[in-house]
C-alpha cells in the first residue's frame, strides 16, 4: 500500500521535497496554506487528516501552530528544520509559547549540525539530515580563464543574508569580477558586478566561477555551497564545512579572495577536488533520499 504524506511549510522547499518523496514511491503532495478561506481550510484539514504522515518544513512549535492541533491526533509528524525557523523557535521558547507536545512527540530533523545544537538549547532533540531536495551535484570541472566570484542573494533577501557585508567585499575589490544570482540588485551599479537574476542552469554558472562567496548572519546547510563544492569551486562561507574556507566578516573574505586571486594569477590554484569529494560522498541526493526514506518508513511501521 502506498503511504500518503502531506508536505507543508516553506513552498520552495516543500514542493521539491514532495516531488522527491513521490520519486521514492510515496503518495506525497505539497499542501499550501489555506489563507483566510474556510473552504480551503476544510480541504487542507481533510487532506492532512487522511494522510499517514505530515512532513513540515520551516514550521513552528508554537502552541498556536496548526501543527499543534495535528499532534493531538497522534499522527506521525516530521519537523525538518532548515535555518530561520530555528531562530523563530528560539523566540517562541523565550516567550513561553512552545508546544511541549510537538517538541516531545514529533520527529525532528535538522539540515546542519549547528542547527542541531541550537535546537538542543530549547529542549528539542533532533538528528542531522539534509532536506531531500535534489541539489545540482556535479563533478569537478576546469576553472574558468578569468578569476570570478559567484554570489547568491535573493531579490527580497532575508535578514539571514548579509548583503551589506557582501557588497562591501565587491566594492573593496574592483579588480575582481563578481556575479550575483538570485534576483538581488544593489542600490547602485558596480562595474565589477554582473547581475544574473534568477538562473535555471546553475551548472553553467558554476563553470564560469572560480569561487563562491556566501556571507550570512544565520544559515542552514546551503545547497549552493554543496553544489559549488561538487563542481570543484572554492567556497567562502560563514559556517565551517570540510572543503570550504570559513570567513565571518567582509574583511576576512577580502583577504581570502585576494589570496586566491593571486594564486590563480600565478597558476597555483587547482580545482577544489577535496571539497568536491567530501560533499559528493556525504550529500549526494540519492544518499540523502534513501536516509529520509528509511526514517519515514520507521515512523510508519
Amino acid at each position: 500500500m502506498t503511504r500518503k504524506i502531506s508536505v507543508i511549510g516553506l513552498p520552495f522547499f516543500a514542493r521539491r521535497t514532495a516531488a522527491a518523496l513521490r520519486s521514492a514511491g510515496y503518495d506525497a503532495h505539497y499542501v499550501p496554506r489555506p489563507g483566510n478561506s474556510p473552504r480551503r481550510w476544510w480541504r487542507v484539514l481533510s487532506t492532512i487528516l487522511t494522510s499517514d504522515l505530515v512532513y513540515a518544513i520551516g514550521s513552528s512549535v508554537s502552541r498556536t501552530s496548526p501543527l499543534h492541533l495535528v499532534s493531538l491526533t497522534g499522527k506521525p509528524i516530521v519537523l525538518h528544520w532548515v535555518g530561520t525557523d530555528v531562530q523563530v523557535a528560539l523566540g517562541v521558547h523565550q516567550e513561553g509559547r512552545t508546544s511541549r507536545r510537538l517538541v516531545e512527540r514529533a520527529t525532528h530533523w535538522a539540515d546542519a549540525p549547528w542547527l542541531v545544537q541550537e535546537l538542543r538549547m530549547i529542549g528539542i532533540d533532533s538528528s542531522e539530515l539534509l532536506l531531500p531536495v535534489p541539489a545540482a551535484i556535479g563533478s569537478p570541472m576546469p576553472l574558468p580563464e578569468r578569476f570570478t566570484v559567484l554570489i547568491y542573494l535573493p531579490r527580497d533577501f532575508q535578514i539571514s543574508y548579509d548583503a551589506e557585508a557582501t557588497m562591501e567585499v565587491v566594492k573593496a575589490l574592483p579588480e575582481i569580477s563578481f556575479m550575483v544570482a538570485g534576483g538581488y540588485r544593489p542600490p547602485q551599479a558596480l562595474a565589477n558586478l554582473e547581475i544574473l537574476g534568477f538562473v535555471e542552469d546553475m551548472p553553467a554558472i558554476y563553470a564560469r566561477s572560480t569561487a563562491l562567496l556566501r556571507l550570512t548572519h544565520h544559515d542552514g546547510m546551503s545547497h549552493s555551497v554543496i553544489e559549488a563544492l561538487s563542481f570543484g569551486r572554492h567556497v567562502l562561507w560563514s559556517y565551517p564545512l570540510s572543503g570550504a574556507i570559513r570567513v565571518r566578516t567582509a574583511e576576512e573574505a577580502i583577504t581570502v579572495i585576494r589570496e586566491l586571486a593571486a594564486r590563480f594569477a600565478g597558476g597555483d590554484l587547482p580545482v577544489n577536488a577535496e571539497g568536491a569529494a567530501r560533499v559528493t560522498e556525504k550529500y549526494h541526493p540519492a544518499k540523502i533520499l534513501e536516509e529520509v526514506r528509511r526514517g519515514i518508513d520507521s515512523l510508519l511501521s
